[in-house]
């Protein structure tokens, strides 16, 4: 080795000299050239950098330039510069070092001339290292139209590099040198035709860039506008193209249609007659969709607005601007397009997440308004609703979109006065514009106040043209329109009909909720008429007035609040609540009025497709998303774009967490306490309840209480506050403390950074975090917490209430919406004083009674039967509840989506209202919202399990996610375990009792396969899934059939256990296997894993921690559950026969399908159990009319509760050894079992190919896939669990199927020696790879495909 260096170092001394011998000939030249070039390709940077730089970088670019005159002259050119191509490639300084003497002007002169195009293809390899290092030299030297004066002659590699180095030359140049720029735009626009869609997009990058530079220069954009870009750019992108595009490219060319059409009319027309319009609707849904790619949406609209911007001040760009609205208004068609794209905009304003992008919306909406004529105007409020989006924006607390939605409604009366005014006064326009102007006369102090706010400037995103710094909507610019609105157009006379028609509204629902009210109070059967009127008028109000009532008139009318004094029985809201009302008597009445609303919210008329509670939950979100302010986004720096997550993080990706610098002083006024004036640095997760144990013992006077015995870490601010990030589950403990900022109290459970920014923003919707935020002091005052001011009995009230609720047997009493309904509050400490309060309220209510809008009504069913109203019970009751999907906001799930995206959010950076709305409201969030909120908080949940538990390892923990242990920040660490396939389950207890409570990722291989990684995992989670379904376990209900497995066709529930029946089975193993199905379960969650195993729906509850009850039993049983029901029924009715007459001679007459009960020879035995007795000597007991009550009662009970305890506190402790199981219950069942066991839809049928490669000799036309794909799409339910186990490990697709699936189903080409119909199709489970030989027909090809996904299975070994 070292000999050969020698050798190089000598090679290259001699080199060089050759080379810096200018008397030396032409042939010795080009050999110590060649010799040069040999050394450069095989050295490091180091050894190049090292080189003489001066003698070599003066004297090659001189041999570059140097004419051929004599044998061996030209090879000398070509050498120089490739000696410089190796140069600069393996160390890029070299390329400033030749730019200085004169290498740029000489490559390009070389370049122009074309002696030799192996020597041209040389000198790009160069100048594409130069116009790296040195884009301005080259700029200046004219290099971009010397590469592509004979771009044709170039091999498409080398095509591509001089279309690299233009890209490199313009990026970013100085206006000053547009001239330059523009001498290369001829040829760029030559390559517009190109057939290679590789060489075009790059051709119409550059066009971009050069669009960028010029796009202040009416000439140079004129020149580029002659072109045929805008139609080569729209031919890129048919046929949804742009979705091919990267990202780089795509962004260039939108910016380059923007350029164009900001200051052509000729690009705008040019749009219009390609449709751009449609394109834009395709391209902003998808991007708008969980907001997917914000930027892409804010360049759109911006298009969009540049296409009519409003006039400007000079006189040149009005003539622009009539010239755009002539071309647009000569047109129908153009205005069409224009118009039919409002709807969209309208609800991406609707939706947006930032401001900016609601304001662009609304501008570019504002110059579709002004070209629209009263005709279509009218015709887009009746399908669009106007009125009601201004309405919306004028709620806005941003002044900018404020001044747009009032320019649209001045425009709007401008053109059609009455009929706007009519709708203005209907959807609350004029009444937002009406306290506008009275609220800026009344308070003149916080108008000013507000006027002055910190508020972000959004007018420069749009106008390009603006160069001054000011603001183009002044402080008092939305008090002189509002006003100028009022004076010139609500003045007016002949506006009287429309207060009568808003009056009506608002009378019509009033007087709904006082009839409700009185209705509430009579017993149905004492006034019949009484309840017919309420039913007629609820059913005309909530399905025929409600769906056409505005949602101004809606909040206006006060319903919200009704309803909710309605429903819970006058608790709503109610401070005077005490443990002296009856409440057992209130909660009787709350059920009640649950059930007569739920009655009538929850039938839909013959005459009617209207559904009456999803009008109302409708109305209510429309009115809630009113109340965009009161959920801010909170935004530091830096943004990171997050997909689909498949598994939950194990630390948070921040490489450094935030914190605070708090400096905590005593306040003024505070006498007890001593004064800390000491600075503590908390993370972001820090609250006053935390901080408290830390601070109170250092500033407790000696002579005060002394300090709580469980602050064993008051040295430690960081440890203790991390401590108290996590409450307690009983969260009473007393607070001693009030925390001040700025002479505002902080809430207890608010984090300090949260309401620290919020106090420093007030007013703001968006918040941006300036990077000085972090470096301050932030001053906290403390002061003891005024204890007569404490109202202990409301907390004592709250705690009878959950006492009683623990003693009811239907589970929706128990659920936390009929907690809220009960006392009249949403849990927790929000703010009641928020507008979005009542509406947050209502809407849980609401879902609430919806879920449970069975076990309601046949509660109510099984009364009238107990009642005499109707003879037969019908377990058949017709509801139509509302899909889960419509409790969603858009608004809200858009606004957790970006913030989810800022990079400090898994370190802390959550705003409340995210973490109440995860805990309160899931409901209002989509479910892949709360799966990623789940991935990127889920290391939390561990820390708390471990901090917890293990107090000892607080510190070590702590010290983790400050940033001490290297280990946290690497990516997930996998232990690997091997298993023997005969013994999995054995080898699964073993595993994952040895695994425990590790965060690591379980990776499986199977004893004597060689297979390893991805696909054994998920055949291990499969084959354990299995096996934990073998008939003889004990565990599940069914477990007395002959068949190996056990089949419920109603999903898996705990069989129950009776202490004294054993079956020959140990009930210590049965316990055991549901502690590793917790395990499996929580690990399939926590890597990403897919378990193969139907649970029932009444078992996800249990996983979820809902309450079970009577009519859960039949969502795994029907028959007993139907039975049950209808036994219970029969009871009520006893009970009612027995309270309403003085004899039981009625009783004597019950039988249960015209049988005596006695005839049914029931015993005191579990049904299906016969060796479960319900009672001591239960089988010898038969079941009578009397003892009914006590036999449904115990059968419930062991059926759900004390039969299955122990299994189900078992699996729960296997979930809470590694994790917290209540952070799951932000899904619902359905939820879990998408999450658990996948996808149970296989794949979409019509865009399979859509979801997978095709490489190595296949791809997407090949007859070969086609016939592939024809076959796949043949498979049934079973043959498509086969194949996707064949090919990932498990029968089902991971959450958001084959699309999500990753890596991708890729199929390739297998190579075969012999026959290729003898062999067989095998697969790499890991990477997913499908090896497909190229068979000769489509049924050897199903044959061998169907055999091999059914004989296939069960081993792992090489393809």
């Amino acid at each position: 080795m070292e000999v050969a260096e020698e050798a190089g170092v000598a090679v290259l001394a001699y080199a060089l000299a050759a080379i810096a011998d200018e008397g030396a000939g032409a042939g010795e030249t080009a050999a110590a050239l060649a010799a040069l070039c040999d050394v450069l390709a095989l050295s490091g940077p180091d050894l190049i950098f090292a080189l003489p730089s001066a003698p070599l970088a003066k004297r090659l670019p001189r041999l570059v330039a140097a004419s051929a005159s004599g044998d061996g002259d030209g090879d000398v050119p070509l050498l120089a510069a490739r000696a410089m191509a190796e140069a600069c490639e393996g160390a890029p300084q070299w390329a400033e070092r030749f730019a200085q003497h004169g290498a740029v002007e000489a490559l390009r002169d070389r370049l122009l001339t074309v002696d030799c195009i192996e020597l041209a293809e040389e000198c790009l390899r160069v100048l594409d290292a130069i116009s790296t290092e040195c884009p301005d030299e080259c700029l200046k030297r004219g290099v971009a139209a010397a590469v592509l004066q004979f771009f044709d002659f170039f091999s498409t590699n080398k095509q591509k590099v001089a279309l690299q180095i233009v890209s490199n030359i313009f990026n970013d140049y100085d206006e000053e040198d547009a001239p330059t720029v523009m001498e290369a735009v001829p040829a760029l626009c030559n390559l517009l035709q190109s057939s290679d869609k590789t060489i075009l997009e790059s051709a119409i990058s550059c066009m971009a860039l050069v669009a960028a530079g010029v796009s202040k220069n009416a000439e140079h954009m004129g020149k580029l506008c002659e072109t045929n870009v805008v139609e080569a750019t729209m031919s890129l992108m048919g046929n949804e193209g742009w979705k091919s595009l990267s990202d780089d490219t795509l962004t260039g060319i939108l910016g380059l249609l923007k350029n164009l059409v900001s200051i052509s009319e000729k690009a705008v027309e040019s749009l219009f007659k390609l449709d751009f319009c449609e394109f834009f609707k395709q391209m902003i849904t998808y991007y708008s969709s969980s907001n997917r790619d914000n930027d892409k949406v804010q360049m759109l609209v911006e298009l969009i607005y540049q296409l009519m911007q409003p006039l400007g001040a000079s006189e040149q760009h009005a003539k622009l601007v009539t010239g755009k609205k002539n071309v647009i208004m000569g047109q129908s068609t153009y205005m069409n397009q224009l118009s039919s794209i409002v709807a969209l905009m309208v609800q991406i304003a609707k939706c947006a997440a930032l401001s900016s992008i609601c304001y662009n919306c609304v501008a570019a909406i504002s110059n579709i308004v002004e070209l629209s004529t009263p005709s279509l105007l009218m015709e887009l409020q009746n399908t669009v609703n106007l009125s009601s989006f201004l309405t919306f924006l004028l709620a806005r607390r941003n002044r900018h979109i404020i001044f747009q939605a009032l320019k649209i409604s001045r425009t709007l009366l401008e053109k059609r006065q009455q009929f706007f005014l009519e709708t203005f006064t209907k959807e609350g326009v004029k009444h937002s514009i009406d306290s506008i102007v009275s609220q800026e006369k009344n308070s003149s102090h916080q108008s000013k106040r507000k006027n002055n706010m910190n508020e972000s400037c959004l007018c420069f995103d749009l106008e390009s043209s603006l160069t001054g710094e000011a603001c183009r909507v002044e402080n008092n610019a939305v008090m002189k329109l509002a006003e100028d609105i009022k004076r010139s157009f609500f003045s007016v006379k002949g506006s009287q009909r429309s207060p009568h028609r808003f009056g009506f509204a608002l009378k019509s629902f009033r007087d709904f909720f006082v009839r409700l009210n009185v209705h509430a109070a009579t017993p149905p059967t004492e006034n019949q008429d009484s309840c017919k009127q309420l039913s007629d008028l609820s059913r005309r109000l909530l399905s025929d007035e409600l769906p056409v009532t505005s949602t101004f008139e809606f909040a206006q009318s006060g319903s919200i609040k009704c309803l909710s004094i309605y429903l819970s029985n006058g608790a709503y809201c109610n401070t005077d609540l005490s443990g002296g009302q009856d409440l057992l008597g209130h909660l009787s009445e709350v059920q009640s009025r649950l059930q007569k609303f739920a009655s009538l919210a929850l039938t839909v008329p013959n005459d009617s497709s209207a559904n009456p509670l999803g009008v109302l939950v409708e109305k209510l979100l429309d009115t809630l998303h009113m109340c965009y302010d009161s959920f801010p986004v909170m935004l530091s720096d830096e943004q990171s774009t997050r997909e689909s997550m498949m598994i939950p993080l194990r630390y948070p990706e921040t490489q450094e967490l935030a914190s605070l610098e708090l400096k905590f002083r005593r306040s003024q006024r505070e006498k007890e306490l001593r004064n800390y004036n000491d600075v503590l640095s908390v993370d972001l997760f820090s609250t006053p309840d935390a901080i408290e144990p830390v601070l109170f013992p250092k500033i407790c006077r000696t002579d005060q209480e002394p300090a709580p015995k469980n602050s064993n870490q008051e040295n430690e601010a960081n440890g203790s506050t991390k401590l108290g990030a996590s409450k307690n589950d009983d969260g009473n403990r007393s607070s001693k403390l009030r925390f001040l900022y700025n002479g505002v109290i902080l809430q207890p459970s608010a984090t300090f950074f949260e309401s620290i920014l919020r106090l420093m923003n007030k007013g703001q919707s968006d918040i941006s975090i300036e990077p000085s935020f972090w470096d301050e002091e932030h001053n906290i005052t403390y002061r003891k917490r005024n204890r007569s001011k404490e109202i202990p009995s409301e907390s004592s009230y709250d705690i009878k209430v959950s006492h009683v609720q623990e003693n009811l047997q239907q589970a929706w009493l128990k659920d936390p919406f009929f907690t809220a309904i009960l006392l009249g509050k949403l849990p927790g400490d929000l703010d009641v004083s928020d507008p979005s309060y009542n509406l947050l309220f209502m809407l849980k209510v609401l879902e609430g009674l919806n879920r449970f809008s069975y076990p309601l009504l046949m509660d109510e069913q099984i009364r009238k039967f107990a009642e005499g109203t109707i003879q037969d019970i019908d377990l058949k009751v017709a509801i139509y509840p509302v899909p889960q999907h419509q409790f969603m906001s858009s608004i809200l799930t858009n606004k957790l989506e970006l913030q989810m995206q800022d990079s400090l959010f898994e370190g802390g950076l959550i705003p409340s209202w995210c973490v109440y709305l995860i805990d309160s409201c899931p409901f209002l969030l989509s479910f892949n919202t709360r799966w990623k909120y789940f991935c990127l908080t889920a290391h939390r949940s561990f820390m708390t399990y471990q901090v917890n538990n293990s107090p000892d390892q607080v510190k070590n923990i702590l010290d983790q996610v400050s940033g001490h242990s290297d280990q946290v920040k690497s990516p997930p660490q996998t232990k690997k375990y091997r298993v023997s396939r005969s013994a999995s389950l054995e080898g699964a207890v073993s595993m994952m009792t040895n695994h425990d409570p590790s965060c690591r990722i379980v990776e499986v291989e199977f004893e004597g396969e060689v297979g390893t990684g991805r696909g054994p995992t998920f055949e291990f989670y499969t084959t354990v899934s299995h096996e934990l379904q073998r008939a003889g376990l004990g565990m599940w209900r069914g477990d007395n059939c002959e068949d190996r497995f056990i089949h419920a066709s109603f999903g898996l529930f705990p069989k129950p256990w009776s202490p004294s029946g054993t079956q020959g089975i140990e009930f210590s193993n049965v316990l055991q296997k549901f502690k590793l199905l917790g395990h499996l379960v929580v690990r399939a969650v926590l890597d990403g894993r897919i378990l193969d195993i139907p649970l029932s729906k009444a078992f996800y509850k249990i996983m979820l921690d809902k309450e079970l009850d009577i009519y859960d039993i039949a969502s795994f049983d029907p028959e007993l559950g139907k039975t049950l029901i209808e036994f219970q029924a029969l009871v009520n009715k006893k009970k009612f026969l027995e309270k309403s007459s003085r004899t039981s001679n009625h009783t004597a007459v019950l039988s249960y399908k015209n049988v005596k009960l006695e005839d049914l020879c029931l015993d005191f035995t579990l049904p299906g159990s016969p060796e479960y007795e319900l009672i001591p000597g239960g089988s010898e007991k038969m079941v009578t009319l009397d003892s009914l009550e006590e036999y449904v009662y115990l059968v419930v009970d062991a059926t759900l509760k004390c039969g299955i305890a122990k299994q189900i506190e078992a699996f729960k402790s296997g979930i809470n050894e590694i994790f917290a199981l209540k952070t799951l219950k932000m899904f619902t069942e359905e939820e879990m079992e998408c999450i658990l066991c996948g996808e149970q839809d296989a794949w979409a049928l019509k865009n399979l190919e859509d979801h997978m490669d095709f490489e190595h000799g296949y791809d997407m036309s090949s007859p070969l896939i086609i016939t592939f794909l024809e076959i796949l799409r043949e498979f049934g339910r079973e043959e498509q669990r086969a194949f996707i186990q064949f090919t990932t490990g498990a029968p089902q697709l991971p959450l958001g199927g084959l699309a999500l699936l990753d890596p991708k189903l890729t199929v390739v080409c297998k190579k075969c020696d012999g026959n290729v119909d003898d062999e067989l199709p095998s697969v790499n489970t890991c990477r997913h790879f499908i090896k497909l030989p190229p068979y000769s027909s489509k049924e050897i090809m199903r044959e061998k495909l169907k055999y091999a996904i059914t004989e296939g299975l069960g081993s792992f070994h090489l393809s």
